[in-house]
């Protein structure tokens, strides 16, 4: 762990000159062929970040493009690996499906253990299909990054066209689509050891078929990866406990009858089992933890989209019908748990089963590239349905009771709405942009069961919620150097019920995003963008906890009156060469509350004074990346790259308590291609660094257990892909 800020620093000093000593003489002897050389040029990057096709370098806001085909490059399987990579966006990890991902400070939990339908302060997006829901958190997706197109993460809220629980931004996840005109296939073989853990192998592969030239393709997926364990659970006797296995495939088909007439179905699987808990306990330095059960899990994730595309010359009508499914089982050792508030029982297991699905339906009309105004306008319409039973059960019946918790929820939801969002050049360099959505929901709330043999039935009257969400922004071309622009927008994201005593609700939260920022070329090949922002929460949802049932923590969810987060992002991209390249990027946020709060701990409560840090959010973090490319014998070609991120110290909980020092990762690796054949090899987290990633357990005052999740030990990987 890193607790030197000088070390710190002088770490990210050390890596930037290594990154750079290590190919100046290269450099320096290209560096005026460079200067004439087109492939100095950084790529364009089209997006569709506000539901029509611009460049990147065009959007009033903080858009971060990672292509699939550089994640691929960086040996980025999940998104442990890929948010790194993305400074201003923080990755707390969790076990499967359970990750909480904060971006600008917008977070007042690091685990989606908490009580309540409360969805996640971050929106997700497969395509542009939200895997968001008013009944609670939705999918955490974490599809691997083979064969991805894309990966847009948009900081700050996206209320205005993606809609809710988007409130500090979203991560859109897009596909490569089939090619009509080349059958194209790639396979791609790995095998990964941990440093003093197990080994796995995996294998992926793609097959892109033209059914008719220019008509019709067929595009399909397949993978089979393990990630291999590394904490042993001393109390089962299971080494390398935590392994996860992975299985999944996707189905792309495109036809495209005539030149104006295109739809494109998805169709995809994953199924995902993790053997054991991610984490360890009580000492965050030893890869261990003791429970008298594995806690498995296994989360079983369905995707379906079509999109059929219309054009009519002036403009595009779309429409998009999206249907996902998320079956999670798990069972859950608290033993330690309930041994930390002094309830020394043999065991407590708590097994549990969800379900959680929704069908959306997306119309919109956009204008193509070309004139000064360009817009799009649309209906949305989604609805989802829920359930699931948990249960927590004490084989020695100590307290009397076998099934000492026994819950069964059914939830189900709507949501309509409406938006559009316009944007007019008037010459001069200068244009405006207006938009806003207006929105409508519905949802419904049944809970039955016990807790310690108690009825613990709930049935609430059915809520709706409505409102409006605009956006406005000014920008200022300045000609082939760049852009300056300001935008202000808002964000929104659904309040609901508590699920346990005394089953109060809480309000729907929102917040306003004011940023100013500058998006730079000033020389060719080089990008500088600068942003600064503000952000104005009101109602922020937060997780408490409560202790009853004889000293049991129970956690809920409250409202905090008022928090404001604040910061500056800063990024540099430079090719110097077609040979080397590299990047730097940097965030400050300072979230915190403006009033003070009351944290209840059924123990009296705490109070967290105005001016306390938002959990999960580190005040600074940075990336830098480097790469160089070189020609070897045989017509071969080769690369050598490297990364270093740094994530600075944060708090877990709102209180103060479960805090987390700064940490660094520092990844090297190299590829060799020869015509179809690449051969690659990475070595991950090379100091073998133990940084804290998250941290749950009993809040403060009411026990000291604690389970910490650690980023991934020092991980050396090799692959070999064939494409065709």
């Amino acid at each position: 762990m890193i607790k030197s800020a000088p070390l710190r620093v002088s770490r990210l000093v050390e890596a930037m000159a290594v990154a750079g000593l290590a190919i100046v003489p290269a450099v320096q002897a290209q560096q005026q062929a460079a200067r004439n050389d087109e492939t100095t040029q950084l790529d364009r990057v089209v997006i569709t970040a506000n539901k029509r096709i611009e460049p990147e370098r065009n959007v009033a806001g903080s858009v971060s493009v990672l292509q699939g085909a550089q994640l691929e490059a960086l040996g980025a399987k999940d998104q442990e690996d890929t948010l790194k990579l993305t400074p201003g966006v923080q990755f707390n990890k969790g076990d499967i499906s359970s990750n909480t991902i904060t971006i600008r400070g917008i977070g007042t939990e690091t685990s989606n253990e908490g009580g309540g339908g409360q969805q996640q302060p971050t929106g997700f997006y497969v395509e542009d299909v939200p895997l968001v829901s008013p009944l609670g958190k939705g999918i955490v997706p974490d599809p691997f990054a083979f064969d991805l197109d894309r990966v847009e993460v948009l900081r700050g809220p996206q209320g205005a066209l993606f809609g809710s629980g988007s409130l500090g931004g979203a991560v859109r996840y897009l596909f490569n689509k089939p090619k009509l005109d080349s059958f194209d296939a790639s396979v791609l073989l790995s095998y990964a050891k941990v440093s003093g853990g197990d080994s796995a192998p995996s294998i992926a592969g793609m097959v892109n078929v033209p059914l008719a030239t220019n008509t019709a393709g067929l595009r399909a997926v397949a993978w089979d990866r393990e990630d291999p364990g590394y904490i042993d659970n001393l109390g089962t006797l299971t080494k390398d406990a935590n392994k996860i296995r992975q299985k999944g495939a996707r189905m792309l088909a495109t036809v495209k009858p005539t030149a104006a007439l295109s739809a494109t179905w998805v169709v995809s699987t994953q199924d995902t089992k993790q053997s054991d808990t991610a984490s360890v306990s009580p000492d965050p330095t030893k890869l261990e933890h003791t429970a008298p059960n594995n806690s498995a899990r296994k989360v079983t994730a369905d995707f379906s989209s079509l999109t059929v595309d219309w054009d009519l010359g002036a403009h595009t009508l779309t429409s998009v019908t999206g249907w996902w499914r998320n079956k999670a089982t798990g069972l859950i050792d608290d033993t330690e748990l309930f041994s930390s508030v002094g309830l020394v029982v043999p065991q407590v297991i708590r097994p549990s089963e969800s379900r959680l699905s929704a069908r959306s339906e997306e119309l919109r009309i956009a204008s193509n590239p070309g004139g000064p105004l360009s817009y799009v306008a649309g209906v949305f319409y989604q609805r989802s349905s829920g359930s699931g039973n948990a249960k927590q059960i004490d084989p020695s019946a100590f307290f009397g009771l076998t099934d000492l918790v026994d819950l069964s929820t059914v939830t189900t939801a709507s949501e309509t709405a409406l938006f559009a969002d316009a944007e007019y050049a008037f010459g001069g360099g200068w244009s405006v942009d207006l938009g806003g959505r207006h929105y409508r929901t519905r949802t419904h709330y049944v809970q039955t069961g016990t807790q310690f043999g108690a009825p613990s039935n709930i049935t609430p009257p059915d809520s709706s919620d409505s409102g409006f969400t605009p956006k406005a922004s000014l920008k200022y071309r300045l000609g082939d150097t760049g852009m300056w622009y300001a935008t202000a927008s808002k964000g929104y994201r659904y309040g609901g019920t508590n699920g346990t005593a005394p089953f109060k609700p809480f309000k729907s939260d929102s917040l306003w995003n004011y940023e100013t920022g500058l998006r730079l070329n000033p020389a060719k090949g080089l990008q500088v963008d600068l942003s600064v922002f503000l952000l104005d929460w009101k109602d922020a949802q937060f997780t408490y906890f409560t202790v009853a049932n004889g000293g049991l923590p129970e956690s809920g969810i409250a409202n905090v009156g008022h928090a404001k987060s604040k910061g500056i992002e800063a990024s540099l991209r430079y090719r110097v060469s077609s040979a080397f390249d590299f990047s730097l990027s940097a965030a400050w946020t300072d979230a915190k509350t403006e009033v003070p709060v009351e944290v209840p701990n059924g123990r009296g409560a705490l109070t967290a004074p105005a001016g306390s840090r938002l959990p999960g959010s580190p005040k600074f973090q940075a990336a830098l990346q480097a790469g160089y490319r070189f020609s070897g014998p045989m017509g071969s070609s080769g690369r050598v790259f490297g990364t270093y991120a740094y994530v600075g110290d944060r708090i877990m909980y709102l209180s103060g308590n479960k805090p987390a020092d700064a940490y660094d990762t520092l990844d090297l690796g190299s590829s060799f291609t020869v015509e179809h054949w690449t051969l690659s090899g990475m070595l991950s987290n090379v100091t073998n660094s133990k940084g804290v990633q998250s941290v749950t357990g009993a809040p403060a005052g009411v026990g000291s257990f604690a389970q910490y999740f650690l980023q991934r030990p020092r991980t050396l990987t090799v692959s070999l892909r064939y494409d065709y």
